[in-house]
């Protein structure tokens, strides 16, 4: 059987790279429901801490301390609205490959009666 020669490792190379790219893609997947977890949690807790507070420019440092430090680009924004608060966060969900000009990117807004 010597026409079997070499048959694993071409099957491998070939393979490989397939492996490679799903795991690459399952990293990127989680990287991004984790970020639209984390930036759901920080507006919440930005407008939550603003409105007991009555100050709309509590929103930004709650935000921004409830935010893990992996997120790189995040904007928090907030605005006192007709007596309630307005909390607005802004984050770009990290990439493996920094230079690849592919962006994805998390916005999420709570509204929230101030008292």
């Amino acid at each position: 059987m010597k026409d079997d020669e070499g048959v694993a490792l071409v099957e491998y190379a070939a393979f490989l790279p397939v492996v490679l790219f799903l795991i690459l893609f399952l990293f990127e997947a989680l990287m991004s429901s984790m970020t639209v977890e984390r930036v759901e949690n920080a507006v919440r807790t930005g407008a939550r801490e603003a409105g007991q507070k009555y100050d709309a420019n509590a929103c930004h440092a709650a935000a921004m301390n409830a935010m893990p430090g992996w997120l790189n680009d995040k904007r928090v924004t907030a605005q006192d609205k007709d007596g309630d608060v307005v909390c607005s966060v802004h984050a770009t969900v990290p990439l493996l490959w920094p230079g690849i000009p592919f962006e994805l990117t998390v916005d999420r807004t709570v509204t929230m009666p101030m008292g």
